[in-house]
């Protein structure tokens, strides 16, 4: 059996994206991984549940830029939104195309003008994954230009061996999270002290603060009105702290300190 050199790049880069598995950089090495085979421009991670707004699990950092975009979503717009539709009617897994889900006239709507071209783009791809009592996992992938036959190809030729990735770090995330509702005032004060030490070089008090609002599930203007700060101030700690602690997202943040003990993985964070 002969390889190409082609072969054997793609089969390096699975393999980095496999070792990821479980840890905070999983989603974006995922979604680097699927940057090789279609061009997008953001990307989100999120559980479609019944009756309720979207768990937002991961998210580009690029979308921290438009600070009301799943703060609109989720406070109603996701009712409206094709892929939130087609979620509740029993998917099979898989790869769906904005064309594959949305009404014929989607795009003469004032969603469609008013909050999907701006925040979305003009097209959008999303793996479904049903899980069994808690909802429809997606992995989005959005884009501001239309994504070409080969693109959709080649994501398509990706979906089988996809899902499965999916579903194991379905798992992995949410056993972390039932971890993170054990011995709650504990946990808040060794994450404190954790947010303390981690960061390279060390995080500010007030940055630490942002953290904790964060995690907590503050967007960027619930902060600056906690803290009594402007918006722009509370962006530059949000960032300022994401880097410090080499995180992209939310979802990393809260990964980088979950621990079966309650104690932050320095492990995670010595790998970082």
């Amino acid at each position: 059996m002969q390889i190409a050199v082609s072969d054997l790049a793609f089969h390096h880069r699975l393999g980095k994206l496999l070792e990821q598995l479980g840890e905070p950089r999983f989603w974006p090495v995922l979604a680097s991984f699927l940057g090789e085979i279609a061009t997008f421009d953001t990307w989100v991670v999120l559980l479609f549940q019944a009756d309720q707004p979207p768990l937002i699990l991961a998210d580009h950092a690029a979308n921290l830029a438009a600070d009301d975009l799943f703060a609109d979503y989720r406070a109603g717009l996701y009712r409206i939104d094709p892929f939130y539709a087609f979620s509740q009617q029993n998917p099979m897994p898989g790869l769906y195309r904005l064309d594959d889900v949305a009404p014929d006239s989607f795009r003469d709507t004032e969603y469609y003008r008013q909050y999907f071209s701006r925040n979305v783009g003009e097209d959008e791809l999303q793996f479904l994954l049903p899980i069994a009592g808690q909802g429809v996992l997606s992995l989005s992938l959005a884009s501001r230009q239309r994504f070409s036959t080969s693109e959709i190809g080649s994501c398509q030729l990706f979906s089988p061996w996809l899902l499965t990735l999916l579903r194991k770090a379905w798992q992995f995330d949410t056993s972390l999270i039932e971890q993170q509702h054990n011995n709650p005032v504990e946990r808040q004060s060794r994450l404190e002290d954790a947010l303390r030490q981690r960061g390279n070089p060390q995080l500010t008090e007030r940055e630490v603060q942002v953290a904790l609002l964060i995690l907590a599930g503050h967007s960027t203007k619930a902060i600056a009105r906690e803290l009594g700060i402007s918006l722009d101030t509370a962006k530059v700690h949000r960032r300022n702290l994401y880097a410090k602690l080499g995180v992209s997202q939310q979802a990393g943040l809260f990964l980088l300190f979950a621990a079966p003990d309650g104690t932050p993985n320095t492990s995670r964070i010595a790998n970082k």
